[in-house]
């Protein structure tokens, strides 16, 4: 009786787990089975889409126009090698806003034409027109005054 009864539960088990495998075959009405679909049109279909994308990507200008070649370039970082004693030297904005007097290991000397001020070396950057100084002129003539001003102060104390 005993065995009568595990084997029937088994087979219970059995057909359970047969019937939850034929309920995941079925599908909803009107979509068809998993490898049921008509393999040469669902390839044909793809080649036909693949030929539409590539004939568009072959017909796309994808290179860039001459304007978007034509930037003009930033100044880079100078190296000591590029700061020699009587390079004029420019604001980032354009004017002339002094020159190199001397160098040194991490500072250089500017002469404004009016006072020689101490700028550190990494404020430089070069261009095709030659030394900028990273900062604006009106900047660079309010740090100078700063500077001088810290100066007096200090000489007077």
């Amino acid at each position: 009786m005993r065995n009568v009864v595990i084997s029937s539960l088994v087979l219970g088990v059995s057909l359970a787990a047969a019937g939850a495998a034929g309920a995941q075959v079925t599908s909803a009405p009107g979509v068809p089975l998993p490898g049921a679909g008509d393999s040469t049109k669902i390839t044909s279909e793809n080649r036909e889409a693949t030929a539409a994308y590539n004939q568009r990507m072959g017909s796309a200008d994808l290179k860039s126009s001459n304007s978007d070649r034509v930037r003009k370039k930033g100044p880079v970082a100078a190296t000591a090698a590029d700061i020699q004693a009587g390079a004029a030297l420019r604001a980032v904005d354009g004017p002339q806003i002094g020159s190199v007097d001397s160098l040194n290991a991490d500072q250089v000397i500017v002469n404004t034409g009016e006072s020689k001020i101490a700028v550190p070396l990494l404020g430089f950057g070069k261009d095709d027109k030659g030394l900028v100084l990273n900062m604006t002129a009106a900047k660079f003539r309010d740090a100078v005054a700063r500077a001088h001003a810290a100066r007096a102060s200090a000489d007077s104390n």
